[in-house]
């Protein structure tokens, strides 16, 4: 499974995106090895510019297989949360219950934003596949 964030979507849909994470997403789909989450659709919903636009992208993303978020999924979130501010890194909230969510599901996690790869580093659990500029 690939579990595509909210910023590999964002990226997909630009005119000047990242080609090769556009392939990459359009293969994850065309194989049925994409899937999502609705905190995910929820972001992605939230930056619809018209009713239109939000209805046809939630009916797109709700033909994906959708993981859920169990108990599990935010214990770990908690624990990445508490663990990762004492190392001084301070990751949105969206972000800890998403790379949980990879883990638990034993997906790959698309992305292309830093906060991901800060995660990977320090819980080598998450496997990502990251489209961003490494800094």
């Amino acid at each position: 499974m690939i579990l595509i964030d909210t910023s590999a979507w964002i990226t997909s849909f630009k005119k000047t995106g990242n080609d090769e994470l556009k392939e990459f997403m359009r293969q994850a789909i065309v194989s049925g090895l994409a899937v999502t989450s609705p905190v995910i659709i929820l972001e992605l919903l939230q930056g619809c510019r018209s009713v239109e636009e939000r209805d046809a992208l939630k009916i797109n993303l709700e033909s994906l297989d959708i993981l859920s978020i169990t108990l599990s999924v935010w214990e770990q979130a908690y624990e990445f949360g508490f663990s990762l501010r004492r190392k001084g890194l301070t990751i949105p909230t969206v972000d800890l219950i998403i790379a949980a969510l990879a883990i638990e599901n034993k997906s790959l996690l698309l992305h292309h934003d830093d906060h991901f790869e800060m995660i990977a580093s320090n819980y080598p659990d998450l496997k990502t596949k990251y489209f961003g500029s490494k800094h």
